[in-house]
């Protein structure tokens, strides 16, 4: 009897291991069985354990399968931080855009203007070198959005990336004014140093293109352009580090003024021009030079009216 008994027990055993040995190999439970509700929850612990690829899948499912459901809005803003997270930028911003024209109402539209905006700044090159003919779309979702939301926590993040933007721009533009500048076309690095000066004050090349435009200035021998330059350099940044370099340039420039006037034979001129030297830089050492440039002067001023009395 006993052993009768003990096959039907063992069969029990048995069936049971194969039945869980058959559901722990069955594998991860098919996504079109889920409900929206289960497919965000799913999609958000693969998101949050940095699983990108998988939570896309996830998450595309639920927009795609429930587009009607409440959760899918949420479902389509982690979807956009997914492919952001994997560094798809261009199909971030795609996908940031769709939650922001699909779904106005959502508590994540402000954060998908924003994110919008970084994924874009984020696709474009990284080098000012490289081509950032897309910054510019960028930099305007920037401004727009620090105009739309200006009490927006992250409106601090957001000006950040607008300085960062055209700070990059900037740089590409004074570069290239300084390429210019190299094979001594003046006039066409002016061009570039006035671009930044103009439209990219708040950033760090507005100082340099305003010391470079000036001293483009200088090697083109417009000396009076240049003094102006290089003084209103040093009142509109007097912290900066080529201020001191602005200030010998300016004198320099000032000195030029008075020697091209002699040349030119324009002695008044010249004898006005090195007289004001000497009054505003009393101390500086081109003063020796003044001095001789005024005793010609005064020497010619003065023979000239002589002979013409001595011939009558």
């Amino acid at each position: 009897m006993t052993q009768r008994f003990r096959h039907p027990i063992l069969l029990v055993i048995l069936l049971s291991t194969v039945i869980v040995m058959v559901l722990n190999c069955a594998g991860p439970r098919a996504l079109s069985t889920m409900t929206a509700q289960e497919l965000f929850e799913e999609g958000m612990k693969k998101y949050e354990g940095h699983k990108y690829i998988r939570a896309i899948e996830i998450f595309q499912t639920c927009v795609y399968n429930y587009p009607g459901d409440d959760i899918v809005d949420s479902a389509q803003y982690y979807l956009a931080l997914s492919y952001f997270g994997n560094k798809e930028y261009e199909v971030a911003q795609v996908e940031f855009n769709r939650l922001v024209l699909n779904y106005p109402s959502s508590v994540y539209f402000e954060q998908a203007v924003f994110m919008r905006a970084v994924s874009f700044f984020e696709s474009t090159p990284g080098h000012y070198g490289l081509d950032q003919s897309e910054l510019a779309t960028a930099i305007r979702q920037f401004e727009d959005f620090i105009i739309d939301f200006p009490e927006s926590e992250v409106v601090p993040d957001a000006r950040k990336y607008l300085l960062a933007a055209r700070t990059r721009l900037a740089h590409k533009y004074y570069d290239a004014g300084i390429v210019y500048s190299r094979i001594r076309a003046w006039e066409s690095a002016q061009i570039y140093f006035q671009k930044v000066i103009d439209d990219f004050t708040d950033t760090e090349f507005a100082p340099l293109a305003s010391f470079e435009y000036a001293w483009m200035d200088y090697k083109r021998k417009r000396y009076a352009e240049a003094r102006k330059g290089f003084h209103d350099f040093q009142i509109v940044f007097p912290e900066h580090e080529k201020v001191a370099k602005a200030r010998e340039n300016e004198i320099k420039a000032a000195f030029m003024q008075g020697e091209v006037a002699y040349d030119k034979g324009d002695y008044a001129k010249a004898s006005e021009i090195l007289a004001e030297f000497k009054q505003t830089y009393p101390d500086h050492k081109l003063n020796g030079k003044v001095d001789k440039y005024l005793r010609k002067i005064a020497e010619k001023t003065q023979t000239g009216p002589k002979a013409e009395s001595d011939d009558s």
